[in-house]
């Protein structure tokens, strides 16, 4: 299949450069071939879903009490945080490299915790079902693809399944069932594991950027609802390696006070673009709260049947 090769750059730009590559990638394909349509036992390809009304809406919170920051020493700032707001579906056709950051992010992290530990540099393996074999379930060749790796000796990482492969000559996806596999093992014992069941085990050498990898292979993995598309196994199984999650800011750093939604006076900010991502201190002029308003159902006062028909008496005469 054609790899994402010439939609990457190199690994020290920033994220959000692959990702948009990867993007790229996504609407050319989605556009130029049968993406959209491509389906081997219930999965498919991201980004077919459509998304909800608010996927992609622009939103700012943050907390603008600048009086209080003034008596902690903090100046008159206020702490703004705008992002974009997703659903972080894989399926969805606006917030799936969101998903893909998230997964990618997340991945990442596991693997240069275990890097840190063991010191050993991740592989990246593809294990490929033979065509005789590929109308098996998913289950069973999960099972079969498991047993290849501890023939390997392999220590533990991730796999993500890909239902699917491109051809060039037709322009078209194809079902051709293959596991690829970011993890820690050695060359000379993945060779014990070579042509067990008539799999085909290819190591697709180290990778200067694990985010980079992730990114890709998650570009076009396969979807289906009730799995999950990374799993991890053995030294890199959630009950073997924890990993603390990456802190979120929920509240203000200044005060602690609660974000509220808030909007600014005039069309732009002049340090904040109204549709890029931004998080940081402020000055407080010009920025307020959203106000919101409580509806409540109107109730009504419903007269008896006896009352009814006096006034239906009174108005007939």
């Amino acid at each position: 299949m054609q790899s994402l090769i010439p939609f990457l750059r190199p690994a020290s730009e920033q994220s959000s450069s692959t990702l948009q590559n990867v993007a790229d990638f996504v609407s050319e394909y989605k556009f130029l071939t049968n993406w959209m349509s491509i389906d081997y036992q219930g999965w498919t390809l991201p980004a077919t879903h459509e998304p909800h009304d608010w996927c992609g809406l622009w939103k700012t919170i943050g907390c603008i009490n600048a009086d209080k920051h003034e008596q902690l020493g903090k100046g008159r700032l206020v702490y703004i945080k705008q992002f974009r707001r997703s659903c972080y579906r894989a399926k969805c056709k606006s917030c799936y490299t969101n998903w893909i950051a998230r997964q990618a992010n997340v991945s990442t992290r596991r693997i240069e915790a275990y890097f840190e530990k063991s010191k050993q540099r991740p592989i990246h393996l593809i294990l490929a079902v033979p065509e005789n074999q590929r109308e098996l379930p998913v289950k069973l060749l999960r099972q079969r693809m498991s047993h290849i790796l501890k023939l390997g000796n392999i220590k533990g990482g991730s796999v993500i399944f890909h239902p699917f492969r491109f051809s060039k000559a037709q322009h078209r996806w194809y079902s051709s069932p293959h596991f690829h596999l970011v993890g820690f093992g050695k060359s000379s014992d993945i060779k014990n594991a070579f042509g067990r069941y008539g799999w085909y085990v290819k190591e697709a050498g180290e990778r200067d950027s694990v985010f980079q990898t992730f990114c890709y292979l998650l570009s076009h993995c396969g979807i289906q609802k009730g799995y999950q598309a990374v799993t991890w196994f053995g030294s890199l199984s959630y009950s073997k390696l924890h990993i603390e999650k990456e802190p979120r800011i929920t509240k203000c750093p200044l005060c602690n006070g609660e974000f509220e939604e808030i909007y600014y006076e005039d069309l732009f900010h002049p340090i904040i673009p109204p549709d890029k991502h931004y998080e940081g201190l402020v000055d407080e002029i010009g920025w307020y709260r959203v106000m919101t308003f409580e509806y409540e159902e109107p109730t009504f006062e419903y007269a008896s049947t006896r009352d009814l028909d006096e006034l239906l008496k009174g108005l007939a005469n």
